[in-house]
C-alpha cells in the first residue's frame, strides 16, 4: 500500500523565519523558567532586530559554513542587504573575520594571489596546498568585500536543542516536513510539552551531545578519547537524570568498542562498568572471558540474565551459561537447525533462498508472501494506532515524532483491545479505516509501502485468536526489543497455513528467531523451519 498523496505547499518566502518563530512561541511557553542570562539576552536582543536583520541572521546561521563572503550573499527575499548587515554588526550577531579563511575562496583565486606575490605555484597543487601559500587578509583585500560570520551560536543551537531534545534536529525538519517529504500524525501545538523539565536535566543531555559528537568527529587516539571521558563523562555516571541515560549509554559502548579494538580490555572494563545496558554488560563478559578471568564473567553473565530484556543479550548470557556449565559449544538454536526440514531449489535462487522457496510452494498450490517482520509490525501498528498517539499526548514534545518520547519503555503501553481480535472481519475493516485515515504518516511500526491489505486478510483469517492475542500482547509489552525475528514468510492453502522460516546452507538462526519460533509454537501457531539444498549439490 503505497503513499502516492501529491502534497503541494508553496513555502513562504521567509518560512525560516515563520520556523524558528514557533520554536520562539514554545521557549516562551515552556522554558522561560529554566533559561540563563545569555539565552534572556539572546531572545531580547533577537526580538528588537527589524524583520530582515533577523531573516539574514537566521539565514546565515543555519547554513554549514561558519564563515561568509559579504559579495556572495544573495538573498531576494530579504532585498538589499547593506543595512541588516549593518544592524547584525552593531547588534552584536556578526562579526568579521579576517584570518583563517582560506578555504572559502577557489583555488584560482589562491593561484591568482601568489602568483602576483611571485610564489610559484605548482599546477598539481591542490586547492589546500595552494591556500598554504598566500594569506586569508590578502585574499580578502584581493577579491572580497569582506567576510563575516554569525555569533552567538551556541545560545542559537542550544535554544533549537530544548525543542527538540537532541542535537540532531534543527530547522531543516521543519521543511522536509512542509514539503510532504515525511507525514507525522499531527499534534496540536497547546498539546506539547517541554522535554526536559529542570535546567539540569538539559545541561547534562547538551553536555553529553556535545562530548558524542566530538568523539565521532575527530582523529585523536583512543588514550586520548579515554582521557577525555574521565574527564567529561565519567563524573555524571553518579547522577544520570533520565533524558541522558541512553546517549551516556551510547557514549560508553561506542568508547569502549574503540578500546577493544586497540586491545586495551582493562580500559574497556572501566567504561563499561559504568553502563548498564545490556549491551555494554555483554561485552563486559566478552572481554573478562579473553582476559581468562572466568568467575567474573560468570558472575556477570548472571547479573545480566536478571536485568536484560533483550533477547539478543538473553540468548548470550544463557548460552554463556550453559556453556561454562556443560563445557560444550553447541549453541542452543544449533540444534533446531539439525531438526528442520530439507528441501531443494534450483541455484538460480543463489542469493535470493526466500524467493526460491516461495516458488517452491507457489509450484504445490500454495499462497506464498514474503512477510518477515512487517506483517506483524503492520498489523500491531494500526491494531495499536490510538495508544501510540491519541492516548500519549504527553509524550510528544515537538511535532516531528513518529511515536511518543517514552515509546517502548514499560510505563508506555496501555491494554490492547483483545476484544476486537474475535471479529476478524470487523477487526479488519477497523484497519482499513485507520490506514485510510493517516496514510502515510509517520508510525514506528507501520511500514505503507508494504502494507497489503490481501496478505492482511489471509493473515488474520487463518491465525488462531489466542495466538494472535499472545503474539500482540507480548510485542505491544516488549516493543523496544521484540518487534523483529519473525519467520520470512507465510503460505496458506484452503485452511492450511504456516510462518515459514528459510535458512541457507550456511545460514543460522539468531537468538531473536529462536525466541520467536519457540514462543509461537507454545501458542499453536503453525510455524516450519526450512533448510536448503541446491539441486545437483
Amino acid at each position: 500500500m503505497r503513499n502516492d498523496r501529491k502534497i503541494e505547499i508553496e513555502l513562504s518566502e521567509t518560512y525560516y523565519w515563520d520556523h524558528f518563530s514557533y520554536i520562539l512561541r514554545y521557549i516562551d511557553r515552556h522554558y522561560l523558567p529554566l533559561l540563563q542570562e545569555r539565552e534572556i539576552v539572546f531572545l531580547k536582543d533577537f526580538s528588537e532586530l527589524p524583520f530582515a536583520a533577523q531573516c539574514l541572521y537566521l539565514r546565515l546561521a543555519s547554513r554549514r559554513s561558519a564563515y561568509f563572503r559579504i559579495e556572495k550573499l544573495n538573498y531576494p527575499e530579504i532585498g538589499n542587504l547593506a543595512t541588516p548587515l549593518q544592524i547584525l554588526h552593531l547588534s552584536g550577531f556578526l562579526m568579521d573575520v579576517v584570518e583563517g579563511v582560506e578555504s572559502i575562496f577557489t583555488k584560482q583565486e589562491c593561484v591568482i594571489l601568489a602568483k602576483k606575490q611571485g610564489i610559484k605555484v605548482t599546477s598539481s597543487a591542490s586547492k589546500e596546498e595552494a591556500a598554504a601559500l598566500v594569506s586569508s587578509p590578502d585574499l580578502i583585500a584581493a577579491f572580497s568585500d569582506g567576510v563575516v560570520a554569525p555569533i552567538r551560536m551556541e545560545v542559537f543551537a542550544f535554544l533549537q536543542f530544548l525543542f527538540f531534545g537532541t542535537r540532531s534536529r534543527d530547522l531543516t525538519d521543519f521543511v522536509v516536513k512542509d514539503l510532504g517529504h515525511r507525514a507525522f500524525v499531527e499534534v496540536q501545538e497547546d498539546d506539547l510539552k517541554p522535554y526536559f523539565q529542570t535546567r539540569e536535566e538539559a545541561e547534562q543531555k547538551w553536555a553529553i551531545s556535545l562530548w558524542r559528537e566530538w568523539f565521532y568527529t575527530s582523529s585523536f587516539s583512543a588514550d586520548e578519547m579515554l582521557a577525555s571521558w574521565r574527564v567529561h563523562m565519567l563524573p555524571l555516571a553518579s547522577s544520570l537524570l533520565e533524558p541522558s541515560i541512553r546517549a551516556f549509554e551510547k557514549a560508553c559502548y561506542a568508547l569502549g568498542r574503540l578500546l577493544e579494538r586497540e586491545k586495551a580490555y582493562v580500559e574497556a572494563l572501566e567504561v563499561y562498568e559504568v553502563s548498564l545496558s545490556g549491551a555494554s554488560m555483554e561485552r563486559r563478559v566478552r572481554v573478562l572471558q579473553k582476559m581468562g578471568e572466568m568467575e567474573e564473567a560468570i558472575n556477570w553473565a548472571r547479573f545480566g540474565l536478571e536485568k536484560c530484556d533483550s533477547p539478543t543479550e538473553i540468548h548470550f548470557f544463557e548460552d554463556f551459561l550453559a556453556k561454562q556449565a556443560s563445557k560444550k559449544s553447541i549453541k542452543q538454536v544449533t540444534s533446531s537447525l539439525k531438526q528442520a526440514e530439507l528441501i531443494e531449489i534450483s541455484p538460480e535462487y543463489i542469493g535470493q533462498v526466500e524467493a526460491g522457496v516461495a516458488a517452491y510452494f507457489e509450484a504445490q498450490g500454495y499462497y506464498a508472501a514474503f512477510t518477515e517482520n512487517q506483517i506483524w509490525r503492520n498489523f500491531l501498528g494500526l491494531f495499536a494506532w490510538d495508544l501510540i498517539f491519541s492516548e500519549r499526548k504527553e509524550g510528544f514534545h515537538h511535532p516531528f515524532q513518529w511515536a511518543p518520547s517514552h515509546y517502548g519503555r514499560e510505563s508506555f503501553a496501555g491494554e490492547l483491545p483483545i476484544h476486537l481480535l474475535s471479529d476478524r472481519i470487523e477487526l479488519l475493516a477497523i484497519l482499513r479505516a485507520r490506514a485510510a485515515e493517516n496514510q502515510g504518516a509517520m508510525n514506528p511500526l507501520v511500514d505503507w509501502y508494504s502494507l497489503d491489505f490481501d496478505l492482511m486478510e489471509r493473515f488474520l483469517i487463518a491465525m488462531p485468536a489466542d495466538g494472535l492475542a499472545a503474539i500482540a500482547h507480548y510485542m505491544w509489552t516488549h516493543l523496544g526489543t521484540h518487534v523483529k525475528g519473525f519467520p520470512d514468510l507465510f503460505i496458506q492453502k484452503g485452511d492450511e497455513y504456516a510462518f515459514v522460516e528459510v535458512k541457507s546452507p550456511n545460514d543460522h538462526l539468531s537468538a531473536i528467531q529462536h525466541f520467536w519460533h519457540d514462543f509461537m509454537k507454545r501458542n499453536g501457531v503453525s510455524i516450519r523451519l526450512i533448510r536448503l539444498k541446491y539441486k545437483g549439490e
